[in-house]
């Protein structure tokens, strides 16, 4: 146990001096860098270190979050630097990509969780089909009625991986 507590790096604390350092040379004029950067950069970098820890350690308390905190940062950096528009109407299906993906990972860490897929699923989906009506590619009152006629067949879906599932375990 105590092997385990003395091996364990503290990483929100170097996240924290890491950002720090960057703050402190930007107010000495050293480093020309706004703290959204530096503040989105810390998030991403974190919930990187928190995925890539949750998959080595085998262990999946961080991974969901991390994955939230690592695509989440990568989806504001991307609007921050210009990449893409920054708006609700981007950041909207953004976040419900980075849900599913942050989903999709829970499954990827441990594949007998099959029934993670229909979450990864409908927000990856949600998130596509909205940003495919922002670009114009498709109409937003098709996507709602698709969505109101369908959704409980993704309670069908959810709940019988569910019971197949218990029937393997």
């Amino acid at each position: 146990m105590e092997t385990k507590a003395m091996n364990r790096i503290p990483v929100l604390g170097i996240i924290l001096v890491v950002v720090g350092i960057g703050l402190l040379l930007k107010q000495m004029h050293v480093l020309s860098v706004d703290g959204a950067t530096v503040l989105i950069g810390g998030v991403t970098v974190y919930g990187g270190v928190m995925t890539v820890r949750a998959f080595l350690s085998g262990m999946r308390q961080g991974l969901f979050f991390g994955g939230l905190c690592f695509y989440g940062g990568v989806l504001l950096g991307m609007g921050h630097w210009g990449i893409i528009e920054a708006s609700p109407y981007t950041y909207v299906p953004g976040f419900l990509t980075v849900f599913g993906l942050a989903f999709l990972m829970l499954f990827v860490h441990n594949v007998r969780d099959f029934h993670l897929l229909v979450p990864a699923a409908v927000f990856i989906g949600l998130g596509a089909a909205f940003m495919l009506t922002e670009a114009g590619y498709w109409y937003v009152s098709d996507v709602k009625d698709v969505i109101a006629m369908y959704w409980p067949a993704a309670l069908i879906v959810f709940g019988g991986l569910l019971l197949l599932r218990r029937r393997t375990d």
